[in-house]
C-alpha cells in the first residue's frame, strides 16, 4: 500500500548518514517557515545601506560591515565603499576557476578594509583546490566551521562551509556557537531574503544562536534584507548580499554591496 511504502522509505532514509540524505534532497521537514519581515534597503549610488532605526546607540559597536556575495569572478566590476570589515559570503569564482581565485585575492589586497572575511560557496566547494583555499587567499580570513573575533570591539564572526539545504537538520550547523554576533553562510535561511529556496536547518540554527546579523547569498533573486524576531525580544537581521543578478544577468553584477553598521 501507499502507507507501507512511505514507512519503508522513511526507514531507508533513517539508515543513511544525514549528510548523504541532505545531498539527495530527501530530508523530511521538521521546521516551520521562518516568519521574517522584509526590510527596505536605501540606495546610495553604487551600494545600498540598511538603516537600522530599531537599534539603540548603546547597542552598537561602531563598526561598518560591507557585505558582498556571488561575484562569480566579476569582483572588479563592483564599487566597494569603505568600511571596517568586508564580508564575502561565497561564490567569488565561476565554476571554481583558479584564475578567479588569484585575482580575487589580489583584489582583496587592494581594498582598504582592515579585515576581509570570506566563506566558500558551492562554486568553490566543487573545485579541486577546495582544501587549499585558505593558502590561496592570504589577504582574507577564510572561515570554514570556524570563528574570528575582532580585536577592539569583541565582535565574533562565525563562517560555515557550504551545504545544500537539508530540512531534517544539519549537524554542522549545530556547531555554530552561541555568542556569535555575525553568522556567514553561503545559502540563506528559510523565509529570510531567500527567494523561496532557503534552508530550514540554518533557520533553526539562527533561532538557537540569535546572532545580530546573518550574511548570505547564493539565491541571486533573493537579494535583500529581512528581520527575524525571537521569542525573548531579541532579533536578527539577515542579508542576502548576492551581487550577480538572475536570468540574463546571472553572471554579471546587478546589485551593489550592502552596508550595515553594527
Amino acid at each position: 500500500s501507499l502507507a507501507q511504502g512511505q514507512i519503508s522509505a522513511r526507514r531507508f532514509l533513517l539508515g543513511l548518514p544525514s549528510r548523504l540524505v541532505c545531498h539527495m534532497g530527501l530530508c523530511p521537514s521538521r521546521t516551520k517557515t521562518g516568519g521574517a519581515r522584509a526590510l527596505s534597503l536605501s540606495e546610495r549610488g553604487s551600494y545600498s545601506v540598511l538603516e537600522d532605526a530599531a537599534a539603540s546607540k548603546d547597542s552598537k559597536r561602531g563598526l561598518r560591515i560591507v557585505c558582498i556575495s556571488d561575484t562569480h569572478g566579476k569582483h572588479r566590476d563592483l564599487e566597494v565603499p569603505d568600511g571596517d570589515i568586508l564580508v564575502h559570503a561565497g561564490d567569488f569564482t565561476l565554476y571554481g576557476r583558479v584564475e578567479h581565485v588569484h585575482d580575487f585575492d589580489a583584489w582583496l589586497g587592494e581594498l582598504p578594509h582592515r579585515v576581509k572575511i570570506v566563506v566558500v560557496g558551492n562554486h568553490e566547494n566543487n573545485a579541486d583546490w577546495n582544501k587549499r583555499a585558505e593558502e590561496m587567499l592570504p589577504h582574507a580570513i577564510l572561515l570554514r566551521q570556524s570563528s574570528y573575533d575582532t580585536d577592539s570591539s569583541g565582535l565574533r564572526f562565525y563562517g560555515t562551509d557550504f551545504f545544500w539545504p537539508c530540512p531534517s537538520g544539519n549537524p554542522y550547523f549545530d556547531q555554530i556557537p552561541e555568542g556569535t554576533d555575525v553568522l556567514i553562510a553561503h545559502g540563506p535561511a528559510e523565509g529570510c531574503a531567500d527567494g523561496g529556496k532557503g534552508c530550514k536547518s540554518l533557520l533553526a540554527a539562527v533561532r538557537r544562536t540569535k546572532p545580530a546579523l546573518v550574511v548570505s547569498g547564493h539565491v541571486h533573486w533573493g537579494h535583500g534584507a529581512a528581520e527575524l524576531q525571537h521569542g525573548d525580544g531579541q532579533r536578527t537581521i539577515l542579508l542576502n548580499a548576492a551581487n550577480c543578478g538572475s536570468g540574463p544577468k546571472e553572471r554579471s553584477i546587478a546589485h551593489g554591496p550592502i552596508v550595515f553598521d553594527i
